[in-house]
């Protein structure tokens, strides 16, 4: 699918509407957005291009935080994210991010962004606060002319794609909302030029620079066990000339002999996932195996989840598989819970046959 995408799009340029709402039309059946045989018009494509219309085209609601408080989502309608998901194809098969970033890059993780940090003396780790909503349409636009003029080659289909993917805030500032499919793509659109500002500033440092979306990583190997204040504040000095604000709460630096993280991810001399990410998996697998599924989901809800029903397959199946990522398919550790993990659930499906049986 993504090749076909690609090779349609190779040397194709986007010149006005009428060409924009083709494109649109030929990748979103591809990737399930609207059938083939229903294609969107540009007035079903453009319905949302006011700000008034988008206004009440988001249901906001809050999720926690792993850090504490919450996080306001603002996600599209259904209409709205077709229209959308569509775009962040497009986006995504036309542009190329800078190296330094792996946040919401295909075939990049969490892991890549760890590895670039592996057996450094020290970290420093800071955040940028508030990340999508801070980032505005102007500064979008600015950003899809720089990096995607060649591909998009008129202010109109520029302003289309600024207008059906931001939302006004509070103060009627048009922002990327948290929640949209293509504000990933569109915030590596517009920190290009600042990943490439602070990779050269890491360069002059000594240091190593990735950003995975809005956590910012420098880290060396100098005999020194600080970052000095004169390099923070050139880092800082970035962070605000693009208009962003760098989260105080979450900036630190992390020395040897303590445990380095780097986006959640462990580093040392090689890359590991926290102890309690193990410990919690085994608990899980624990209240499974001993008080069978049905009891362990609701013990799990009412303990782990604060009453927010989370399936608990799932929620293993997605630990098990990060586990893997992290560690490798020959570590012992997870072979030994994918393998107990496997055990409970062909006992589950047995259990559940024999159940049917006897009705």
């Amino acid at each position: 699918m993504r090749t076909q995408i690609a090779d349609y799009l190779k040397d194709l340029t986007i010149g006005n509407r009428k060409e924009l709402f083709e494109v649109l039309n030929f990748i979103a059946p591809l990737v399930d957005c609207w059938s083939l045989a229903e294609p969107k018009s540009g007035k079903q494509i453009m319905r949302y291009a006011s700000a008034n219309a988008r206004k009440s085209a988001y249901v906001e609601f809050s999720i926690p935080k792993k850090s504490g408080g919450q996080r306001t989502i603002s996600a599209p309608i259904k209409p709205l994210k077709a229209i959308q998901s569509a775009i962040n194809i497009l986006l995504q098969s036309i542009f190329v991010p800078d190296n330094h970033a792996t946040g919401f890059v295909l075939d990049r993780s969490v892991k890549d962004n760890a590895l670039i940090h592996v057996g450094q003396t020290c970290i420093f780790n800071t955040d940028l606060e508030n990340f999508f909503p801070s980032i505005t349409k102007i500064m979008i636009r600015k950003a899809l002319h720089r990096e995607l003029g060649d591909k998009l080659q008129s202010k109109e289909v520029i302003n289309i794609i600024c207008r059906l993917c931001t939302v006004p805030n509070s103060s009627g500032i048009e922002v990327l909302p948290q929640g949209a499919p293509t504000s990933p793509a569109l915030s590596n659109i517009v920190l290009k030029s600042f990943d490439k500002d602070m990779s050269k500033l890491a360069e002059r440092m000594g240091c190593k620079y990735s950003r995975y979306a809005d956590d910012i990583t420098f880290s060396h190997s100098k005999s020194i066990r600080r970052m000095s204040l004169f390099w923070q504040s050139r880092i800082y000095n970035i962070i605000a000339g693009y208009g962003l604000k760098v989260n105080e709460k979450k900036t630190k630096t992390l020395v040897r002999g303590t445990r380095q993280e780097v986006t959640g991810v462990v580093v040392g001399d090689k890359i590991n996932v926290p102890r309690s990410c193990v410990k919690h998996l085994r608990v899980l697998l624990h209240l499974w195996k001993k008080y069978g599924y049905t009891q362990a989901q609701i013990i799990f809800t009412r303990d782990f989840c604060k009453g927010k029903e989370k399936n608990l397959v799932n929620v293993i199946d997605g630990k098990i598989n990060y586990l893997e990522m992290i560690k490798g398919k020959d570590d012992s550790t997870y072979r030994k819970l994918k393998s107990w993990f496997n055990r409970l659930q062909w006992k589950e499906k047995q259990r559940s046959n024999q159940m049917q049986k006897a009705i």
